[in-house]
């Protein structure tokens, strides 16, 4: 009678356990990707990606929207914040709504997001917000920051923000204005991650920087990072802590949330994997002693059973 108390109480553990989080993917609805993740002032963490157009592969974002969470269980889809029809100034056929991000200073969400011109020529535009999911309004575009994609922002401890993005598969970064809209300089290549493809993220720990970055490995990227003492560089580089997914692309970010570090990143298991539609998924992240990040176990979390028939 014991050993079987003792079985149901492991297996009631269990249960409680695989509860504490979602499963990946952990929106289904919808086709999304490249998932930046914030957690704001509201004690709620909230995820930007870029939206994939359904049967149209990966390359076919178009329109945001937000998705938060208090628990990693229960997730909301806060709606469309913003779509390619409402950007005056981009292209007339629409799509080109890339990988995003958002920070949040003074009070005001700034939504910093790539669009092409009506040129075919990126830019980063802004759009900004009294509330962390809705009421986006467009600013303008970033001057200085012509040609480039993928946008990352990041705000250190004493308040200066820098701009992240890339042009040619390679990072730059700088400094940006306090009014958000232009940068100080010039865009400067980044020293130290070589092996960057697309999509940058910045954060810091410990007070040591951390960039991730997809590199350039064949068929499907992999997820690397480099570390520094200083949020311009000069990067050292560290390798992969993360490997490929069923898709060719991989982009993502790292959050602390209640004492949990994660990373957000995508796969293809709601489409068929390779160059079809993604989901956005997340993992735990750990660290050694000297800040080295240990590799990265992708789960299905709690198994979701009518899609593991399918």
């Amino acid at each position: 009678m014991k050993k079987l108390f003792f079985v149901l109480l492991m297996c009631s553990a269990g249960a409680l356990h695989a509860a504490e989080r979602a499963s990946n993917p952990f929106i289904k609805h919808m086709f999304t990707a490249d998932a930046s993740a914030h957690v704001w002032e509201d004690g709620r963490l909230y995820v930007y990606p870029s939206t994939d157009i359904k049967g149209k592969g990966y390359r076919s974002m178009d329109g945001y929207h937000v998705f938060s969470t208090d628990d990693m269980l229960n997730w909301t889809d806060h709606g469309e914040i913003l779509h390619s029809r409402d950007v005056e100034w981009g292209t007339p056929k629409g799509g080109n709504m890339w990988a995003p991000d958002c920070l949040y200073k003074d009070g005001t969400y700034y939504f910093v997001f790539p669009h092409r011109d009506p040129k075919n020529v990126w830019e980063l535009g802004v759009a900004t917000s009294k509330e962390p999911a809705s009421g986006f309004e467009l600013q303008g575009i970033i001057q200085g920051c012509r040609t480039f994609c993928d946008p990352c922002v990041f705000m250190d401890d004493d308040g200066q923000i820098y701009l992240y993005a890339v042009v040619k598969a390679k990072c730059y970064a700088a400094k940006l204005k306090d009014n958000m809209m232009e940068i100080e300089g010039e865009m400067v290549q980044q020293v130290g991650v070589d092996e960057h493809r697309e999509g940058p993220f910045v954060f810091k720990r410990n007070g040591i920087y951390y960039m991730i970055y997809p590199d350039h490995t064949k068929p499907r990227n992999r997820m690397q990072y480099s570390m520094s003492d200083s949020p311009l560089g000069p990067w050292e580089p560290k390798g992969v802590f993360m490997e490929a997914t069923d898709v060719l692309t991989m982009h993502g970010s790292i959050v602390e949330y209640k004492g949990q570090w994660y990373v957000f990143y995508h796969n293809g298991a709601l489409s068929g994997g390779r160059n079809s539609n993604r989901s956005i998924c997340f993992d735990t992240v750990s660290f050694n002693e000297d800040g080295t990040i240990n590799m990265v176990e992708q789960t299905r979390g709690v198994i979701d059973k009518n899609l593991e028939s399918k």
